[in-house]
């Protein structure tokens, strides 16, 4: 978006450096990607007049001029006015002609067959001195003549920089304007930006119409809406006895400044508004209007129309279009026809002046591969309630460039009234998310500038009354945002804060997103089952079931008693649709009868636990060139238990391996946290397996999600890392086969202390040469003080303590080799 220094000027007065300004818009979140100075290129070009001219005593086709330049003649040159050496044939004494001083690069060489452009130097030319260069149309870019130098109007006063003879003197700046802020794609909305980061208010220019009472444009044109959801509003206003032309040289210098090419006084006041105000406008000829009505309905589909750029369309049935009694006249929101445009012949102009839904135009753009100022506005959002000033703007301008007569009234078909959004913002909210200690107060202060209304809310709060040009104002968070920028980032302190309250209550559903997000973290898939099953294919395996009195099937029948039974029918199902490896999870419930003095659930007599139930088969991880096809076993799910437990940050988590009489499991381990019972994994029997037709080995768990969610709300601590280096000592022992990791992994934690920040175990022996009924056992100590770099001494008397400990207790001795 290029945006014009001058005309920016008409709405908020500044007076600060245009790398200064860009700074400031850049801060507020518009960043300006280039400056250009449009008259930078003719630095050292100026008004001149030739006061004399003869003939060059030594070349017949040279002249010598006698220039007056004003004061701008330069510290080289003694003597003003200054003399110049010129060949054109057409100047002559009393002309105003442009003026190439020493020093200014002209932009194209007529003598260079590229055009490349040049420096110019005091020359001596055939023995008469030249200081300067009397310029042509050509050489200064702004034409095709090298016949002759550039006349200029008598007006012209001596001196004056070209660049303001011209009214090139602005400064453009490129503006990257984001998608979600429409209200800035145009001057008034970059103003309200300039505005509030100078502590002032953007002022638009009073409009003021005079409308003639003897006609009315309710009488002159009717126009209907068949699609209120593609134009929720239409206004249009009718302006006559237009005189078409070029526009006055202000206008003109304002549109070119913004990358416009000027057409006539009508087109160029509807491209003026659209840059001035964001509204984009469409103007007709009223004359071409057939039946003096307007007609706003969908294509049919596979319509044909000829656009303003010659070419026809083929339009889709979603397409909304704007119509006459007879004919499509333009394709709403994106481009008119060429059977309505503006022409020299035009006497009475028609003003449209709509709000069309974003994502319709954006549809149309796309679907048509067409492009228009306009669409790039309507799809981002422009502001419903602005279309009638709007149309006011354009019909006053046209009444003074154009001799216009603005017809009594407005046509204005507006059924539901988009009205302006009302968000509530708390004070506290908003320090808390910026880190800033601002009042109440002072963010209204900063708010009021961009139009954000302000208004008293409950204790602590305020309402902000969100204008309708800024569509991306919907949640506190917004106007969070707006503050932020308004304020400044650059004043708001460059610090971390990282807080852990344990004191406020964590819900429940968060608890269990923890677990879910744990486990698709760890690659498992959640499955939600039916808790009803097959009594038959279930009561060999449990003798606790819940019967249904009055099942609706026999699949139906029972409650389940756990979850074991739907993992192996979800299993089933899969392998059955060639899904063999699978990891799956599920929060369930099952049903039991409640034991003999053991407090009901729900209903007396009855238990019903929460349950998380982990299930994996098949390979390990998928067969490539850098893996095996190794199937899971039951160390895989182990470990990813205990990887959720240390996740959630459960670290006092006991495996325990026992004898397994259970109906459902082999290898089966315990889980305890706290010596407290949650849950068990095993391997699924055979015989279980084969009553659900599985033929691979199937893995499960079960745990209590109460226990899991009580263990998890306990006391957390945090250990930072330590400072200092750690000790790490090898230790394996020859131990009885009886005798379980777990024991001694526990002795060598108590006989440690402190010190003692991690033991692994890294490898088991059995064999020759160790004796018949003997295995080694042998782990890393990781030992670190945390305070401090452990000596030598003080590392060997912890491990003194374990081997003499390790060894009395389980009757072990330590392995030298």
């Amino acid at each position: 978006m290029r945006i014009s220094s001058k005309w920016l000027a008409r709405y908020v007065q500044f007076k600060i450096s245009p790398e200064v300004l860009a700074e400031k818009l850049t801060s507020a979140g518009l960043e300006v990607e280039g400056i250009e100075r449009l008259g930078e290129k003719y630095e050292k070009f100026v008004v001149g007049e030739v006061l004399s001219v003869r003939k060059h005593t030594n070349a017949n086709k040279l002249t010598v001029c006698s220039v007056d330049v004003g004061s701008k003649g330069g510290k080289e040159e003694s003597l003003l006015p200054l003399q110049i050496v010129c060949g054109a044939p057409n100047v002559a004494a009393k002309q105003k002609v442009v003026v190439g001083l020493v020093g200014a690069t002209v932009p194209r060489n007529q003598h260079d067959p590229d055009g490349k452009p040049f420096v110019l130097s005091k020359v001596n030319i055939r023995g008469e001195e030249s200081f300067g260069m009397i310029c042509s149309s050509y050489e200064l870019g702004l034409g095709n003549d090298a016949s002759g130098i550039m006349v200029l109007d008598v007006s012209g006063k001596v001196g004056t920089p070209l660049a303001s003879f011209l009214g090139m003197d602005d400064v453009v700046y490129e503006i990257g304007v984001t998608p979600n802020r429409p209200d800035c794609l145009c001057h008034l909305g970059i103003a309200r930006e300039v505005a509030a980061s100078l502590k002032k208010k953007a002022v638009q220019e009073k409009i003021v119409l005079h409308e003639d009472k003897k006609s009315s444009v309710k009488k002159a044109i009717s126009i209907e809406v068949k699609d209120s959801k593609g134009c929720p509003r239409y206004t249009a206003r009718l302006v006559t006895n237009v005189h078409v032309a070029p526009s006055p040289e202000w206008l003109q210098s304002y549109l070119k400044s913004c990358g416009l090419r000027p057409i006539n006084n009508v087109v160029d006041v509807g491209n003026f508004v659209m840059y001035e105000c964001g509204q984009p406008l469409h103007m007709f000829d009223y004359g071409k209007i057939a039946g003096k009505k307007i007609v706003v309905r969908n294509a049919a589909e596979g319509e044909k129309f000829r656009t303003l750029d010659g070419i026809d369309r083929t339009l889709s049935s979603d397409t909304l279009m704007i119509c006459d009694a007879q004919k499509p006249v333009a394709i709403a929101g994106v481009m008119g026809g060429m059977n309505s445009e503006i022409s020299d012949a035009t006497a009475a102009v028609l003003i449209e002046s709509a709000y069309f839904a974003p994502s319709g135009i954006r549809k149309t753009s796309k679907h048509l591969a067409l492009q228009s100022d306009a669409a790039y506005r309507f799809e981002r959002g422009t502001d419903p309630n602005g279309t009638k000033s709007a149309a006011d703007r354009a019909a006053m301008l046209l009444a003074e460039i154009a001799g216009g007569v603005v017809n009594q009234g407005v046509v204005d078909i507006y059924p539901h009234k988009i009205k302006e959004r009302v968000v509530r913002v708390r004070t506290t909210r908003v320090n808390k998310v910026l880190g800033t200690d601002l009042s109440s107060q002072e963010m209204k202060q900063l708010l009021s500038p961009i139009g954000i209304t302000t208004s008293p809310g409950p204790k602590g709060t305020f309402l902000c009354t969100c204008p309708t040009y800024r569509p991306d104002l919907e949640e506190e968070i917004d106007i969070v945002e707006e503050i932020a920028r308004l304020h400044g980032y650059s004043k708001i302190e460059d610090k971390m804060v990282s807080a852990i309250d344990f004191s406020q209550h964590v819900s429940r559903h968060s608890e269990v997103g923890t677990l879910r997000a744990s486990l698709e973290g760890l690659g498992f898939n959640e499955i939600v089952t039916n808790s009803l099953l097959d009594l038959e294919l279930v009561a060999p395996f449990s003798s606790d079931i819940v019967k249904i009195k009055n099942p609706i099937s026999k699949d139906l029948s029972a409650m389940r008693p756990n979850t074991v039974f739907s993992m192996l029918q979800t299993v089933y199902h899969n392998t059955n649709l060639g899904i063999g490896d699978l990891k799956l999870y599920e929060l369930g419930r099952t049903y039991a009868k409640a034991e003999s003095g053991e407090p009901a659930s729900v209903v007396k007599g009855y238990r019903e636990r929460e349950i998380l139930s982990l299930c994996m088969t098949g390979r390990r991880e998928p067969t490539g060139w850098h893996s095996g096809a190794e199937m899971v076993d039951i160390y895989d799910l182990k470990g990813v238990v205990a990887s959720l437990l240390g996740k959630i940050l459960l670290d006092k988590f006991q495996f325990i391996c026992y004898d397994s009489r259970s109906p459902l499991t082999e290898q089966t381990i315990a889980i305890e946290i706290d010596g407290t019972y949650i849950g068990f994994l095993g391997k699924v029997k055979a015989e279980l397996l084969k009553r659900f037709s599985v033929e691979s080995d199937v893995y499960v768990s079960e745990l209590s999600v109460r226990d899991l969610i009580q263990g998890e709300a306990g006391v957390k601590k945090f250990v930072p890392p330590s400072k200092f280096p750690s000790v790490k000592r090898d230790l394996a022992f020859i131990l009885g086969k009886d005798v379980l990791m777990e024991a001694v992994e526990r002795q060598i934690r108590k006989s440690s202390g402190a010190l003692l920040r991690d033991v692994t175990l890294f490898d088991i022996f059995e064999g020759k040469p160790l004796p018949e009924g003997k295995k080694s056992f042998a782990f890393t100590l990781d030992l670190n003080s945390g305070a401090k770099t452990l000596t030598e001494e003080e590392a060997s008397q912890v491990i003194d303590a374990v081997v003499k400990d390790v060894c009395r207790e389980f009757n072990a001795e330590l392995r030298s080799s």
